[in-house]
């Protein structure tokens, strides 16, 4: 994502620098940037945006050169850019897009834990767990994850029925398999990689963010 604002022109400020991410959680993320060059009057504030389909979206606004987004939604990733604005109204070019993605959150009605139980260097055996925490039996669920890269796949599964779609995967149970409340089920699959081995951390069973174990 890019804006390209409509008052830039002569005399105004440089864009922001490239913004990283700082503290990430399941409801908040922390973002900074180093500082917009000024044009020909002083930077009143700067302007964070999130990529919100084919429009962009406020998130807020700062004088400062950090800015923390709160109310976010948990797994998410999100896409941010910075302008900056002078006192006379002037505005950048945006910033480098940023992307980050929300964590896993604290407590849910669903847990999973996931886990590389045996590894080779370019391929593994995995296993997930996944533990109804609700009141009621969950009959027919399927849990979806994103992996990290895309040098990471899995080849074959077991206990249910794994699919990948790019980096996207559905692990789907049996049909009229029952999770009954309390109760975990186990899955497991063999992985292959050819690079970093990162686990994904965000989870989703019938659509629910899960925490993890």
């Amino acid at each position: 994502m890019t804006l390209h604002p409509a008052r830039t022109g002569s005399g105004a400020p440089g864009a922001p620098g490239a913004p990283v991410a700082g503290a990430v959680t399941d409801r908040t993320a922390t973002i900074s940037w180093p500082a917009a060059r000024p044009g020909r009057d002083p930077i009143a504030k700067y302007e964070v945006y999130r990529a919100n389909g084919a429009v962009s979206e406020q998130l807020g606004e700062t004088s400062g050169t950090s800015f923390t987004a709160r109310n976010l939604t948990p797994g998410t990733r999100y896409t941010v850019n910075v302008l900056a604005r002078d006192t006379a109204g002037r505005v950048s070019w945006s910033s480098l897009p940023l992307t980050v993605t929300t964590t896993a959150p604290a407590s849910s009605s669903c847990t999973v834990k996931f886990s590389d139980t045996n590894d080779w260097g370019n391929g593994f055996v995995g296993a997930v767990e996944v533990t109804n925490n609700g009141p009621a039996p969950v009959t027919g669920w399927t849990l979806t994850f994103t992996w990290p890269t895309g040098w990471q796949s899995v080849q074959s599964g077991w206990s249910a029925t794994w699919t990948q779609t790019g980096r996207d995967v559905r692990v789907t149970s049996d049909p009229g398999a029952t999770l009954a409340a309390g109760a975990t089920a186990t899955a497991g699959f063999v992985g292959a990689y050819s690079g970093p081995n990162v686990l994904p951390g965000v989870f989703a069973l019938n659509g629910t963010v899960c925490s993890t174990g």
